[in-house]
């Protein structure tokens, strides 16, 4: 499954636009070239699959999230965000020309067989990636249940590329899964915000709340590649009286913003986020709303840094154009893109002592070739991957909200 982005779905008519007189000589270029070789080629061509590949050249001078989607690949795009897809469940992203992996998604075949964030996907069957599409990514990795895929696997710390082969699997994912702690402690993860995930949330809210001696809360966005807007929107939502949850500016200027709406029903329990270098996206919106309304502590470690937003046109063929157009500003102002959410509490999770070289970084926005900059500097956070059986940041989560009272009796709170 491609990376998540925060989309909104959009059917856009056609509408001519004018040109300057600089575009139209280089609209006059680009039609002879486009003649010479239809009619000059050494064989014959693909006229549709030509002009497909001018349309990606085009949008690859853009930032990594812009780009074009044939009929197959769009409809691949809103099949994910219903939260069920045939594939192998692993998070993708082009990184320095290679296919890379952000997450596997929990509980697939990706995961299983143990890749890692920042894992190079080198070959597909046999065919090398670097410089393939991830629009022809994704669907060479797509396909029928139970059919096998082989893929080349580079690793930082390994001197050997290697294969995995999966087995595909009809990908159902809840994207929201919970359990108690210590009979006292709630502990949600959302995986990615999909369809309904903000009234799934809401449902697991009012069982956790059940529990009595519900003390607090952790909501776990870690390796969470974001979504949809509006369910971050709606998640956030839950936790928030009120005031602001995102602001949305386009060209240095405001245009759209969102608020919480006081319901009645928010709760004021003590809560902690975690968040690492895969959380994206509307994941950030989440972290970034709660760290400034100071509603939340935020634990882990920085976050990808994905703060722009893409809006999908539907064309006339079936294909799609996505297109970023937008920055999105947490509540007090910060942009997210390229610098991510900084936690309160940095904490690394542990790596097991092994004789390989760990990975020095996950991979993060600011590594993707013509990201959007963020002019403000801030200071690298050198992380590790996630690759412990025993969770250390969320044991340490759930060891900050068990002293969670003693830490308000003493500062007097």
């Amino acid at each position: 499954m491609q990376f998540f982005l925060i989309i909104l779905f959009l059917l856009v008519p056609f509408s001519s636009h004018a040109l300057t007189d600089k575009g139209f000589e280089g609209l006059d270029v680009f039609s002879k070239v486009l003649k010479y070789v239809e009619e000059e080629y050494v064989e014959p061509i693909d006229e549709e699959k030509l002009l497909q590949g001018a349309i990606r050249g085009m949008l690859s001078t853009l930032d990594p999230h812009t780009s074009f989607m044939p009929p197959d690949v769009y409809k691949d795009l809103k099949v994910d965000t219903r939260g069920s897809f045939g594939g192998v469940g692993v998070e993708v992203t082009i990184r320095d020309g290679w296919l890379t992996v952000v997450a596997p998604i929990e509980g697939t075949p990706a995961d299983k067989a143990g890749l890692e964030t920042g894992d190079k996907v080198v070959r597909i069957d046999g065919e090398g990636t670097k410089h393939m599409s991830l629009s022809d990514a994704v669907s060479k990795m797509r396909g029928k249940q139970n059919t096998t895929i082989r893929l080349g696997i580079s690793r930082d710390g390994k001197k050997k590329t290697f294969d995995v082969v999966l087995k595909r699997e009809v990908i159902r994912v809840p994207s929201v899964k919970y359990e108690v702690l210590d009979n006292q402690y709630g502990y949600v993860r959302i995986t990615s915000f999909k369809e309904g995930s903000g009234n799934d949330l809401q449902k697991i809210l009012k069982k956790l709340e059940k529990q009595k001696s519900l003390k607090g809360l952790i909501l776990d966005l870690r390796n969470n590649p974001g979504g949809l807007f509006d369910q971050a929107v709606k998640v956030t939502d839950l936790f928030l009286k009120s005031g602001v949850i995102v602001v949305t500016e386009s060209r240095k200027k405001e245009v759209d913003r969102k608020e919480a709406i006081n319901d009645g029903n928010e709760k004021d329990f003590p809560m902690i986020v975690l968040v690492n270098g895969g959380s994206a996206s509307a994941s950030e919106i989440v972290a970034g709303a709660l760290q400034d309304h100071k509603r939340a502590i935020i634990l882990g470690t920085r976050s990808f840094g994905k703060g722009s937003v893409q809006t999908v046109v539907e064309l006339d063929n079936g294909s799609a154009l996505k297109l970023t157009i937008a920055r999105y500003f947490t509540p007090n102002g910060r942009s997210i893109q390229a610098e991510g959410i900084v936690p309160d509490i940095i904490v690394e999770n542990v790596v097991p002592q092994t004789k390989e070289k760990p990975s020095e970084m996950q991979l993060r926005e600011e590594d993707l070739e013509g990201h959007l900059e963020n002019k403000k500097e801030v200071p690298m956070t050198v992380t590790q991957p996630d690759v412990v059986k025993t969770d250390y940041q969320k044991n340490v989560a759930l060891g900050y909200l068990k002293s969670w009272d003693l830490f308000k009796l003493k500062s007097g709170l």
